[in-house]
């Protein structure tokens, strides 16, 4: 009996081992950092400003009466009394025997008597409740060239469960870069005025008649007014009045500045005397003219276009780099290939414009081509972008510890998050990480030159200017665009030639503060080790004690008298 209990002793106390714990998942939680307004020239901000001025008038709930309500819910139409004390002296009379009476002052209250009141209130009243902005703004944005972007990374570790000091440990630190985006605006400069109506509000309205008094106040929404109209639109390619009110979102009248299209015809006048005529966009303003006075039917010769471009890239993605790209042309020089050849091959022209009047301050025309077929080349400025963010952080030990590579105790770490070194404790430590990033941004600018042809069917278009601003502009149409047809013949690989690279520091990025980590010593009473065995290993040696205690029941009952000695 003794060897089995030998038995069993050994065998809880194997049971009895603490068991092994299995590591924990460290998250540092949401790591979303965003950087704004950072120059794409060079490490620094952009000098980005945007300013507006409002004149005009504003109001917040302001409340205007129409009627009025008379008389009062409580009205007293018969006064009531107050309560009202009897006083009188009662005399004591003596009898002999007996006696009569106090020989004091007594005293009763008659209760006075309430006023009777009534709801006298007449009339109705209706209450306006409104909230406005009436008046012109006037702003401008200066934009230097910008840069936004966004990195959202995901830091795991894997956090021993069982930690010996003095013993080093390596916490398997990883990062994943969960999404990304960047978005880029080339240098511009606009200004603008605008219109501004806004209005919101509510109406109630009550009445009141005797003696039924009032009726329950009704509130109604009035309907709410929005309006910001720009009324003039000013940017480096051109000036528009009322942007956005023409059809399909056009301005409705507009005039270029830098941007500008020069145009060349030849033609034939009434009188049948041939010229030529260079024109700005459309035909709305004339530099060149050999022509006689109009009206003349001309066609198109060639077409030269420059403008300021106006570049804003977009990307996002989950790996870096991420990237954006984006281009804008300067220069295109378009030869009208129809109409040079009717013009100089004798051949009935495809495409005729009508000038029906050209003066300096009025003009109008109409075009109409049955093919229009133009090539040329086209200088155009491209930029390429790459951000790559990387996750770094520094932590900081609540207790000094060993860094594997480090000389002596640390009390804080810097470097990549993903290349954490071992360390080692002697007393349970919390590490405290603050996540930032080392982000770079690569600018790659450069012109491309390349050659392009379109062809457009039954091409009608009309224009009229006053002053040099249209009043009047249908765009060319074609049965390209009615049947959503791409016009391009041809476009060539084009010829880069970089006149602009440079990698550098992306800054803008506020840091983080991760989540805290504990490192706690395996003899730590309460933290990561303890001797105290799981649930699972309690029941099964409950099991095995009472297996046993079975068996040995069963043993003592099946034994004779002469074996309880042996």
């Amino acid at each position: 009996m003794r060897t089995t209990l030998r038995t069993i002793a050994s065998f809880m106390g194997v049971l009895l081992v603490p068991a092994a714990h299995a590591a924990v998942m460290y998250d540092a939680g949401a790591l979303n950092f965003e950087s704004t307004n950072q120059s794409m020239w060079g490490s620094g901000s952009a000098y980005v400003n945007t300013n507006s001025v409002f004149v005009g008038t504003q109001w917040s709930n302001k409340t205007a009466t129409i009627g009025g309500i008379a008389g009062d819910p409580n009205t007293v139409i018969i006064p009531g009394t107050n309560d009202y004390t009897i006083r009188w002296f009662e005399p004591r009379i003596n009898l002999g025997f007996t006696s009569i009476g106090c020989g004091c002052t007594r005293s009763k209250t008659i209760p006075g008597i309430p006023p009777v009141t009534a709801d006298t209130r007449t009339g109705a009243e209706i209450n306006l409740h409104t909230s406005g902005k009436v008046g012109l703004e006037f702003g401008y944005t200066i934009d230097s060239g910008s840069i936004n972007t966004t990195a959202n990374f995901n830091a795991s570790a894997i956090v021993p469960d069982q930690i010996q000091a003095a013993q080093y440990f390596s916490l398997n630190t990883a990062s994943v870069l969960g999404s990304g985006t960047i978005q880029s605006q080339s240098p511009k400069v606009e200004a603008y005025m605008s219109a501004i109506m806004q209005l919101s509000g509510s109406i109630d309205a009550q009445a009141c008649l005797v003696p039924f008094g009032c009726s329950a106040k009704g509130t109604a929404a009035l309907p709410t007014i929005d309006l910001n109209q720009r009324i003039l639109s000013v940017d480096p390619n051109s000036i528009k009045v009322l942007d956005g009110a023409g059809p399909g979102g056009a301005p409705i009248a507009e005039t270029t500045l830098f941007n500008q299209s020069l145009t060349l015809e030849g033609g034939l006048s009434a009188t049948l005397v041939p010229g030529f005529k260079l024109t700005t966009l459309n035909g709305a303003a004339t530099i060149v003219n050999t022509m006689p006075p109009v009206p003349s039917v001309t066609a198109d010769m060639a077409e030269l276009t420059v403008q300021l471009p106006d570049i804003a890239t977009s990307g996002s993605g989950s790996n870096a780099p991420i990237t954006s790209s984006g281009r804008d042309d300067v220069l295109s020089a378009q030869v009208d290939l129809d109409g040079m050849a009717t013009m100089f091959a004798g051949l009935p022209p495809t495409g005729l414009n009508f000038d029906l009047i050209d003066t300096p301050v009025f003009k109008v025309g109409a075009s109409l081509d049955l093919i229009d077929v133009d090539a040329g080349p086209v200088l155009g400025l491209a930029q390429d972008f790459e951000f790559s963010p990387t996750l770094m952080t520094t932590i900081n030990f609540s207790n000094p510890v060993e860094i594997a590579g480090m000389i002596g105790p640390q009390t804080s770490w810097t470097g990549k998050w993903s290349d954490l070194p071992a360390i080692a404790i002697s007393q349970t430590t919390t590490a405290n990480p603050v996540f930032w990033i080392d982000a770079f941004l690569t600018n790659n600018m450069g012109l491309d030159l390349g050659l392009e042809g379109t062809m457009d069917l039954l091409k009608l278009g009309a224009t009229a200017s006053v002053g040099g601003i249209d009043v009047l502009g249908l765009n060319p149409l074609s049965l390209n665009n009615l049947l959503g047809l791409d016009n391009t013949l041809f476009s060539t690989d084009k010829l880069l030639f970089d006149i602009f690279s440079d990698t550098f520091g992306l800054g803008g990025f506020d840091p983080i503060q991760g989540s805290p980590i504990l490192l706690a010593l395996a003899t730590d009473p309460g933290q990561g080790g303890n001797l105290v065995p799981e649930p699972g290993t309690l029941w099964l040696a409950l099991a095995v004690l009472i297996g046993w205690g079975a068996t040995q029941r069963r043993g003592r009952a099946g034994s004779t008298p002469g074996m309880i000695g042996a």
